[in-house]
């Protein structure tokens, strides 16, 4: 017990000085504070495969806000769309959010949009929809938009769930699909015989994902589903000291994807 209440009152401590200093800022929330939260442990919870690949995805040493608790990928998008002018076009517009992130969901519900529909195959609050991606249960050309950020590497059947975001969107909508991936690879990694929690940790980085995604493959299973695809550079618009003030992964693009 007298160990237990040591280490709350060491993170205290910690979380009171790390709140005082101004080396990192949230995007997101404004705070500034000396560090963003790890993911477990960082990089050295990373396994050595993963690390091998040069993965492209979140930044586990710089996850998390101190302050709002947003994570890397969240900030990475307010910046994104800040630049892109992208939060104007959801103002009135009908928007599909898969797995939504807190503090994106709350800045989208702020602008009012006409329809906001919130979605994920396991709920985690009433104001989400249980929706399985696959299986989109809306008419065809329903949506102006749909977010998916870090889903995808979750799901056997890709290629079904991006023809069931196509299928959604109306024409000249647009989709933004997040996912960690690997210029490394020329074809996708995934294994029938990956098929238990440690081997999925080991060689896909998490113990619920079920492929690596190979930068090229990714790119055409979204031009092969019919949209025409959007890089968006990181550095075209950021430069390597404001990756490593807003804690975001300078190397991860926005991949916006548009139905004709």
């Amino acid at each position: 017990m007298f160990r237990g209440l040591a280490k709350k009152l060491i993170k205290r401590i910690h979380s009171f000085f790390n709140k005082r200093g101004s080396r990192k800022k949230c995007y997101t929330c404004q705070n500034t504070f000396d560090h963003f939260l790890k993911f477990k442990n960082g990089l050295k919870s990373v396994p050595e495969f993963i690390k091998r690949l040069q993965m492209v995805g979140s930044d586990v040493e710089n996850f998390k806000c101190a302050v709002c608790g947003s994570t890397d990928r969240e900030r990475h998008f307010f910046m994104f769309f800040d630049k892109l002018g992208l939060w104007d076009k959801m103002v009135n517009g009908e928007i599909l959010h898969m797995a939504p992130e807190v503090k994106l969901s709350e800045k989208i519900s702020s602008l009012r949009p006409a329809k906001y529909i919130k979605g994920d195959l396991f709920p985690s609050d009433k104001s989400i929809q249980k929706i399985d991606i696959i299986r989109i249960p809306f008419p065809d050309n329903s949506f102006d938009s749909v977010i998916c950020n870090h889903v995808l590497e979750h799901i056997p059947d890709c290629l079904q769930a991006v023809k069931e975001i196509f299928r959604v969107l109306k024409p000249k909508g647009y989709a933004i699909l997040q996912t960690p991936y690997s210029k490394l690879l020329s074809r996708n990694f995934e294994e029938e015989k990956i098929n238990t929690d440690e081997l999925r940790f080991f060689f896909y980085g998490q113990e619920d994902h079920v492929r690596i995604f190979s930068e090229k493959q990714f790119f055409l299973l979204l031009t092969s589903a019919g949209f025409t695809l959007e890089v968006i550079k990181h550095s075209e618009f950021f430069s390597e000291k404001e990756a490593d003030y807003f804690g975001v992964n300078k190397e991860e693009d926005l991949i916006k994807v548009i139905k004709p």
